[in-house]
C-alpha cells in the first residue's frame, strides 16, 4: 500500500522550508574562500599570540591531611593516659578545617601576605616573593590585555583609589595597589584543589622559572600547613601556655617554701618549745598545699601537652615538590585551533545574518523616512 501524498498546504511548507534551509546555506558556500581565508587569518594570529605568551612551568604536591585523633596511636596514648589518671577527652580541642576549605585560606589576604613575605633564592641570592614579583618585566601580550580588555578595570580602580581615605577612617586599613596587585597574581598562579572522595589535597604553583616555581611550591605547602596547624590547636596551646605559666609561678613558690622549711629546721635543730612547733606546723601546712598545687598543676600541664601533640595535625606527602623539566604552558596548539575555529564561526555567523540584518535595517529606514 503506498504512502498517501501530501496535501497542497503540506507541500507548500515543505517548499518553505527548503528555501530557507537554502538561504542559509547558499551565503555559505558562496562565501567559502572568504570564510576559510579569515579563518586559517584567525588561526595564525592565535598562533603568534601563543608565541607571545611566556613560557610557563608547574610545579605540583600532593598531600593527606591527617588528625591524630582518627589514629590508633592516639587511641594508645589515651589508654596510657588514663592509667596516669590523665583524662584526654576533657580539654578544648579547635575546629578542624576541612580540605575543602583550603582554597578559600589561600585567597585570604593574611595568607597571601605571608606568602608574599616568603624567602625564595634566585641564582643565590635571596629576596622576598614580593620582590620577584615586583621585579618580573610585563609581557608584551599582558600589556595589551591591561591596555584593551582591562582598561576598564583600571578606569574603575583609578576613581576607587580617589576615596581610599574613607575606607581608613573606618579602622580597617585599606590593601594598597601595589598589593592589591599582587593579591591578584598570586591568586592566577597558585591553586589549591581537593579530593573529596579520595582525601588528599593538590598543590600548584605555576612561573616562567622553573627553580622558582618549585620553591614557591614548599613554601606555599609550608605556609598552609602550619596555618592549618596554627588554627587546629588554637584553643589547646592556649591552654598550655596558661598552664604552664601557673606551672612556673607556682614551680618558684614550692621551691621558695621548700626552702624556708629547711632553713627553719637547720636554725632550730635544738629547740622543741611549742613556739617553734606552731611555727613548724605553720610553714609545713603551707608547703603541704603548695606541694599539692603544685604536684596537680604538673598533672595538668602533662595532660595540656598530650591534649596540643593529640590535636596537632600532621601531613602525609604523596607526591613531593620537585623541578619541573617539561613546559605547561602555553600550548601553541590551542591557541592555532581556538583562533581558526573562532574566526570561522564568527564569519559564518555574519555571513548568514548579513542579508536579514540589511533587510531589517532597509525596512526600519523605510518606516521612519515615508514618501
Amino acid at each position: 500500500m503506498s504512502a498517501p501524498l501530501p496535501t497542497p498546504q503540506q507541500s507548500q511548507y515543505l517548499e518553505e522550508d527548503e528555501i530557507d534551509i537554502r538561504e542559509l546555506i547558499l551565503p555559505l558556500w558562496k562565501n567559502r574562500v572568504k570564510i576559510l581565508k579569515v579563518a586559517v587569518a584567525s588561526g595564525l594570529a592565535g598562533l603568534v599570540l601563543g608565541f607571545l605568551t611566556p613560557t610557563t612551568y608547574t610545579a605540583s604536591s600532593t598531600f593527606v591531611p591527617q588528625s591524630a585523633e582518627s589514629g590508633g596511636a592516639s587511641s594508645n596514648l589515651g589508654g596510657l593516659a588514663a592509667l596516669a589518671g590523665i583524662n584526654l577527652s576533657s580539654g578544648g580541642s579547635g575546629a578542624d578545617i576541612p580540605p575543602t576549605l583550603y582554597p578559600k585560606v589561600l585567597a585570604s589576604a593574611p595568607f597571601k601576605s605571608a606568602l608574599l613575605d616568603a624567602t625564595v633564592v634566585i641564582s643565590e641570592d635571596s629576596l622576598t616573593y614580593r620582590n620577584y614579583l615586583l621585579n618580573q618585566p610585563t609581557p608584551a601580550i599582558g600589556l595589551i590585555k591591561k591596555y584593551t580588555l582591562g582598561l576598564p578595570g583600571l578606569l574603575i580602580s583609578s576613581l576607587q583609589g580617589k576615596n581610599s581615605h574613607i575606607a581608613g577612617e573606618t579602622g580597617i586599613a585599606p590593601l594598597s595597589d601595589e598589593e592589591f596587585e599582587l593579591h591578584q597574581a598570586i591568586q592566577g598562579l597558585i591553586s589549591i584543589e581537593s579530593n573529596k572522595k579520595e582525601g588528599y589535597v593538590t598543590l600548584t604553583v605555576v612561573d616562567g622559572d622553573p627553580q622558582v616555581a618549585a620553591q614557591v611550591a614548599l613554601v606555599t605547602e609550608a605556609v598552609l600547613q602550619k596555618w592549618i596547624i596554627d588554627y587546629k590547636v588554637k584553643n589547646a596551646k592556649a591552654q598550655y601556655d596558661f598552664t604552664e605559666r601557673q606551672f612556673q609561678l607556682k614551680q618558684k613558690e614550692f621551691f621558695g617554701l621548700q626552702d624556708e622549711l629547711a632553713s627553719f629546721k637547720d636554725r632550730n635543730q635544738n629547740i622543741s618549745s611549742a613556739l617553734f612547733q606552731n611555727r613548724l606546723s605553720r610553714i609545713e601546712a603551707k608547703f603541704s598545699i603548695t606541694n599539692a598545687v603544685y604536684t596537680e598543676l604538673a598533672k595538668q600541664k602533662e595532660q595540656a601537652a598530650i591534649q596540643l601533640s593529640k590535636d596537632t595535625p600532621t601531613f602525609s606527602v604523596i607526591d613531593p615538590v620537585s623541578v619541573p623539566k617539561e613546559k605547561t604552558g602555553p600550548k601553541k596548539s590551542l591557541y592555532l585551533l581556538g583562533g581558526f575555529f573562532l574566526g570561522l564561526f564568527l564569519t559564518a555567523g555574519y555571513t548568514m545574518v548579513q542579508k536579514p540584518l540589511r533587510i531589517l535595517l532597509t525596512s526600519l529606514n523605510s518606516e521612519n523616512n515615508p514618501e
